[in-house]
């Protein structure tokens, strides 16, 4: 009697792998794709989002010097937008109205503050600095009045 052999069984020189086997592989290989996608798709983010509050703090930085170096420094606000940040800065005046009418000079607060849409919604970053601005009256030429005699 012979044997024979059903088409469903594999022989000593026949190898390869199920369909099972192979939608197995194929599964755990998209679901490892679909993980390691998203890690660098966050790091992306990540990335594009510390450029951005680097780019703001620049921003702000070179709004805080140029207000500084303003020669006619006057309390108030200006505002205005670049590319995709929105600025705002703001002179006031620091410390109580009784310090200010002691003081030599009015010393003023500067606040530089830039705004962006970022992942998280609206973000921002705020600087300020102080500078002291010549009294109202006052003159630097004082010294040079003692010449006229």
């Amino acid at each position: 009697m012979t044997k024979t052999r059903t088409s469903s069984s594999r022989g000593p020189g026949e190898s390869g792998f199920t369909l099972i086997e192979v939608l197995v592989a194929l599964t755990i290989l998209s679901i490892s794709l679909a993980v390691l996608l998203a890690i660098f798709l966050q790091g992306l983010d990540r990335a594009r989002e510390s450029s951005n509050e680097a780019s703001a703090r620049v921003l702000a930085q070179s709004l805080l010097t140029q207000a500084n170096a303003a020669p006619n420094l006057s309390f108030g606000a200006s505002a205005g937008k670049i590319n995709a940040f929105s600025w705002r800065t703001q002179v006031l005046p620091f410390g109580t109205a009784a310090d200010r009418s002691a003081w030599q000079t009015n010393p003023a607060q500067i606040v530089a503050t830039v705004s962006w849409r970022g992942d998280g919604g609206l973000r921002s970053v705020r600087l300020s600095t102080l500078k002291l601005l010549p009294k109202a009256g006052s003159s630097s030429n004082d010294d040079n009045n003692d010449d006229d005699q």
